[in-house]
């Protein structure tokens, strides 16, 4: 598989992570809550960022940045979130790979629920 000038081995999308979609439930007593709703889980190649981008992500205090490349969905949005082991990641941005509708590289960040 062939990203921009990059080539990538599909073989490398083998960290199970789960989509979420975060949304409001109403509690007792009409208080709203906020909660994650299960969209799927995918397989993604994982990329914790190094070098230049690790220097880039601290200035801007970003905690525990990566890359992360999963197949296209289109029922994702910068509003979601991943789950990888027992840690979350907000979605910074995403990018539809060569507007291709084939791939979405995602830069993530932690992000604490609640």
């Amino acid at each position: 598989m062939k990203i921009g000038t990059a080539i990538t081995n599909p073989g490398d999308m083998r960290t199970p992570i789960t989509l979420y979609r975060r949304t409001v439930a109403t509690g007792s007593g009409g208080f709203q809550k906020p909660i994650l709703v299960k969209i799927d889980n995918v397989w993604a190649k994982w990329t914790n960022v190094h070098g230049q981008e690790a220097w880039i992500a601290n200035s801007i205090q970003a905690k525990m940045p990566a890359t992360v490349l999963i197949r296209y969905r289109d029922d994702i949005d910068q509003t979601c979130v991943a789950q990888k082991g027992s840690q979350y990641f907000e979605i910074v941005s995403m990018d539809n790979v060569g507007e291709r509708s084939e791939y979405i590289e995602l830069k993530v960040q932690a992000w604490q629920p609640g």
